[in-house]
């Protein structure tokens, strides 16, 4: 078995533990991919990071998953063909700060929310939205939420927003 094949397999190995639930195991064969994985290899190290960071939330472990998705924001920008990486990495970051942290992280690291639509748009603007609304600035939150429904690029995706920020829009 090559150098590939071997990392192949192991990424196999651990989403065979993940579909199972085995998130203790899955944490220790990421942890070898991290070890043997290519350091400038950043699209590699994005999703190893990524990944490595949902098991840890499963574990219960947010601070660790935390570090692990700045880590996925920091190789995000190396990758310098795509905005779209880093701004799906700061999504990801803002939620688990919208989760774990505080909501003057989750705001921090939404904004600035590119414009367009898109699902990327429409998640940042619905962590601006609900990080305003813990943070009582609840017009504010109002706008974001309304921003999250328009940027949405597809009416089922407009209709989960409607919902989920409903308690926000009924306020504004």
């Amino acid at each position: 078995m090559d150098w590939d094949d071997k990392k192949s397999a192991l990424n196999k190995e651990a989403w065979k533990h993940i579909s199972a639930g085995e998130y203790e195991q899955a944490e220790e064969v990421l942890r070898r991919l991290l070890e043997v994985a290519d350091l400038g290899d950043a699209h590699r190290m994005y999703y190893l990071y990524g990944l490595l960071a949902s098991v840890l939330n499963n574990l219960q472990r947010f601070g660790e998953a935390t570090g692990m998705l700045r880590q996925q924001l920091s190789e995000a920008r190396k990758i310098t063909t795509s905005n779209a990486a880093v701004d799906a990495a700061r999504y990801f970051l803002s939620y688990q700060f919208l989760l774990y942290g505080t909501p003057e992280q989750a705001l921090a690291e939404a904004n600035p929310v590119p414009g367009g639509v898109g699902h990327v748009q429409c998640l940042l603007h619905s962590v601006t939205a609900q990080a305003l609304w813990k943070l009582s600035r609840h017009e504010e939150a109002a706008v974001a939420a309304r921003h999250a429904i328009d940027a949405a690029p597809t009416e089922d995706q407009r209709s989960e927003l409607s919902v989920e920020l409903a308690a926000i829009l009924g306020a504004g």
